[in-house]
């Protein structure tokens, strides 16, 4: 079994045969109708072990004329080929695209140093407020205690300055 796949195999590197794509580019037509041909029986074709389809030129043209060339038809390149344009406009193309990748960066820095600039500025801002609201702490009045029986807690009082402040601000938050 092994020595006739082998043979099979050699037999079809000798022969030049088309894949589906060459075969249809070879008579103008659509992949897919060179696909149903050969899936309808009228083109004899095989598949190789990767599942590409592979044709005869003689099969193939028996069923379907060759296309006609044209003066305007340059001639194909072997698919490994690389035109001079070719690589001309993929060196442009990748010098543009390294440069938008540097400016992309910088941009990326700018902004980086940009927000921990705008951090450091908060934090500062934070320690300033923090410290003017720890010395206005400091700044009031120690509230009077009350021992209460029981165990030992205590609960401020109220001084009368602040209960009229108080029913003020209740007064004041009920009419809105």
């Amino acid at each position: 079994m092994l020595m006739v796949r082998t043979a099979i195999a050699a037999a079809r590197r000798t022969t030049m045969s088309y894949t589906l794509a060459e075969a249809a580019a070879a008579c103008g037509l659509d992949k897919s109708t060179v696909r149903r041909a050969v899936r309808s029986g009228r083109i004899s074709g095989t598949r190789d072990d990767l599942g590409v389809w592979h044709v005869e030129p003689v099969e193939l043209h028996r069923v379907f004329p060759p296309a006609m060339r044209t003066e305007s038809d340059t001639p194909e390149l072997p698919r490994d080929a690389v035109s001079e344009s070719s690589t001309a406009t993929t060196d442009t193309l990748v010098a543009l695209l390294h440069q938008t990748i540097d400016d992309l960066r910088a941009d990326r820095d700018r902004d980086r140093a940009e927000h921990n600039n705008a951090m450091a500025d908060l934090r500062q801002e934070r320690d300033h407020w923090r410290q003017a609201f720890e010395r206005a702490q400091r700044a009031l009045p120690m509230p009077d205690t009350i021992a209460m029986p029981g165990p030992a807690t205590s609960v401020p009082r109220i001084s009368g300055q602040q209960s009229r402040l108080r029913r003020a601000w209740r007064w004041m938050q009920a009419r809105g």
